[in-house]
């Protein structure tokens, strides 16, 4: 997976539109009008934490960039604070991230069985993460500005 802020984001939609066939925000319009593909609803909705995910690691990279200045130097307990921050930011959207691929793989991987009990039941496979996730978006919130 990549590591980049947009690279993250952009693999990831692009991943989903092409799992889809779809553009996310006509994926996000079938699920608001009940017509969501097996599989879509939730990669959508991991895609919203991701997003959300993304947005707050970037701002607390951001908020340790400020405190760390131009001045190299030992850092002080707010900076390590920061620092900390980051970290446990970076976990908070691999989680999402982890999880939004294993679905993908496994819409993917059950496409020519489509329809099958099996198919339905690998499709529902992760629904609910493995440890505590922040609170998930709206996905109109997580496609906006994702038209091609």
């Amino acid at each position: 997976m990549p590591d980049g802020e947009q690279d993250v984001l952009e693999f990831f939609a692009q991943h989903i539109e092409t799992t889809f066939q779809r553009t996310l925000p006509d994926l996000a319009r079938d699920h608001d009008q009940g017509q969501s593909r097996p599989g879509a609803a939730e990669a959508l909705r991991w895609y919203g934490r991701l997003s959300g995910a993304q947005d707050r690691l970037r701002q607390a990279e951001n908020e340790l960039v400020v405190a760390l200045g131009a001045e190299p130097g030992e850092l002080n307990p707010g900076q390590w604070e920061l620092a900390h921050r980051v970290n446990t930011a970076v976990v908070e959207r691999d989680v999402p991230a982890v999880i939004l691929k294993a679905l993908l793989d496994t819409v993917v991987a059950d496409t020519p069985e489509r329809g099958s009990r099996q198919s339905t039941v690998a499709s529902h496979r992760i629904q609910a993460p493995a440890v505590a996730a922040a609170q998930p978006h709206k996905i109109g919130s997580a496609v906006q500005g994702r038209v091609r």
